[in-house]
């Protein structure tokens, strides 16, 4: 009797067993099919050069090994059709032997994917900000990229990857006796959390940034040092988001091997650099000859950089001195902006979205999401009138009180009040008396003569009433909220003219299949892939 007893026993539980888990497989799947990237339309738009390195117009054809994978396992192997750069990604290569970026198993999420073989992502955050930021970023795309490198002030593991510390190989002549390296030595010396170490310094925010201007030269020659055999290096903050597909289908276009730097060029004085935050790219070519036949070269800049502002600024510097390269411009790939202070308009509608700056976790959650559910119906590239249509168009009202929707295209101010003083950069794009219209003459008294005079001017989408002020803009964005004033003239009142912008839009009609590329990328396209606005 007891025998018989536990024969039904162990068969109950091996039947129970045998459920449970088919029921879990279909429960995997039931959960991801319906969340994954879309694999069974973005093959006929977006292929790779059959080379991977010619920057001819002819280098493409649409038998090419598709960018986008159809594979549901994320590897790492070389692209089969770039023959001449050797294996795309060094994955069993690396110069320190370590593997701990590199995805060690299957997201069913990443399936999909495109397939960024030969591109590097080289991601820079801080030990302050660190937590906050990187968490989003690794349950986002970098689970579905076969390797990246993070790095930090401070050599860290989150969520069991490595952040390396950047500043480890900083001259010590640099170090002593610098304030800006405060912070580094509370960081290595902290005997609990970062969190609760750096509550003790006063400014740490301003610390933390004096901090980060000696990292992108040293970023830039570590990367080469641990991967040497990429393509293209993109180096980007840890608040910025990356749309891979359109980055890998521009960049595809591009000949790695020639001198390349790409980003958003900005000046100060009279010298260019690519803008850190809206992310910037770095060709084979370029830093084979930077940091490959320079050992050392971020040393040679150490001591220089504490006399000069910013990190991206004193890389384009070293580039520029090294081996004689400047930044091209690649906006609005690389792109200082996101969804809610991007200025939708003439010059970023149909055009392809790349890179966008200053997102915060909640930012890069929402349009993870979005990107995965708008690429599983929709094989084009995807363009910055989508992400109006998704985050934006709902949102625009007649009136915000207490909202600054960054309007700053032309002013209206009365320059002749001894009430006010005007900064020069806003005189200088004010209305003079003679240009301003009835109306255009009372806009600065109100905010209600403000928009009188937004919905009375052709050109004006948007406006924003402050302090006497009456900004208005020819583009259309949202912005976001500010602290409520109490007096009634310090407040920020933002408005929108809707109906214009509803006429603008279906004027312009729908991108279809027109996207604008950045002029670098433009001479590389296939006819059938030419924009037009």
């Amino acid at each position: 009797m007891t025998s018989h007893r536990s024969f039904t026993i162990v068969l109950f539980a091996f039947i129970s067993a045998v459920v449970l888990l088919i029921t879990a497989k279909r429960l995997d799947r039931a959960t991801w099919d319906a969340e994954n990237f879309n694999t069974d339309h973005l093959n006929e738009f977006i292929r790779p050069a059959t080379d991977g390195t010619s920057d001819t117009g002819n280098a493409f054809n649409a038998s090419a090994t598709p960018v986008f994978t159809t594979t549901a396992t994320v590897t790492v192997t070389a692209l089969d059709t770039e023959k001449s750069t050797g294996n795309a990604i060094p994955g069993n290569k690396n110069k320190d032997g370590s593997k701990s970026s590199l995805s060690p198993a299957r997201d069913p999420a990443c399936d999909g994917f495109p397939d960024t073989s030969g591109i590097l992502l080289v991601m820079k955050t801080g030990a302050t900000e660190s937590y906050d930021k990187l968490p989003v970023q690794i349950m986002t795309a970098l689970k579905c990229l076969p390797d990246f490198l993070l790095f930090s002030d401070l050599d860290q593991r989150i969520g069991g990857h490595h952040v390396r510390d950047s500043l480890d190989s900083v001259l010590s002549e640099a170090k002593e006796d610098n304030d800006d390296f405060d912070l580094y030595r509370l960081q290595q010396e902290c005997a609990v959390d970062q969190d609760n170490c750096v509550k003790v310094l006063e400014a740490a925010d301003s610390a933390g940034w004096n901090l980060d201007k000696y990292k992108n030269i040293h970023m830039a020659e570590k990367s080469y040092r641990l991967r040497p055999d990429y393509d293209w290096y993109v180096f980007v903050d840890a608040d910025t988001y990356v749309s891979w597909p359109n980055m890998v289908y521009a960049l595809r276009r591009l000949d790695p091997a020639k001198e390349r730097y790409f980003g958003v060029p900005t000046v100060i004085g009279d010298k260019l650099f690519a803008h850190g935050g809206s992310g910037y790219v770095v060709s084979r070519g370029a830093m084979r000859e930077f940091a490959g036949k320079n050992p050392g070269i971020a040393n040679k800049y150490d001591v220089e950089i504490k006399d000069n502002c910013c990190g991206d600024f004193m890389f384009a510097q070293a580039l520029n001195a090294t081996i004689g390269i400047l930044v091209e411009g690649f906006w609005p790939l690389s792109n200082g902006e996101k969804p809610f202070t991007t200025p939708f308009g003439h010059n970023t509608w149909c055009h392809a979205v790349g890179m966008m700056h200053h997102m915060n976790s909640e930012e890069i959650s929402s349009f993870w999401d979005f990107e995965r559910k708008r690429y599983r119906t929709n094989h084009k590239p995807l363009v910055f009138s989508e992400v109006y249509d998704e985050f934006i168009s709902s949102k625009l009202r007649d009136v915000r009180e207490d909202w600054d929707n960054a309007s700053d295209g032309w002013f209206y101010i009365d320059t002749e009040s001894k009430d006010h003083a005007w900064e020069d950069w806003r005189i200088r794009k004010a209305k003079k008396e003679d240009e301003k219209t009835e109306l255009g003459k009372a806009a600065h008294a109100s905010w209600e003569g403000c928009r009188a005079a937004c919905l009375e001017h052709d050109d004006c989408f948007q406006f924003m009433w402050h302090n006497e002020c009456c900004a208005m803009h020819a583009d259309f964005k949202l912005g976001k909220p500010v602290k409520k004033e109490d007096k009634e003239k310090q407040r920020y009142i933002s408005g929108w003219d809707v109906d214009k912008v509803k006429s603008w839009i279906a004027e312009k009609g729908d991108c279809g299949d027109r996207v604008e590329w950045p002029d670098v990328v433009k001479p590389f396209l296939e006819p059938s892939e030419g924009s037009s606005s």
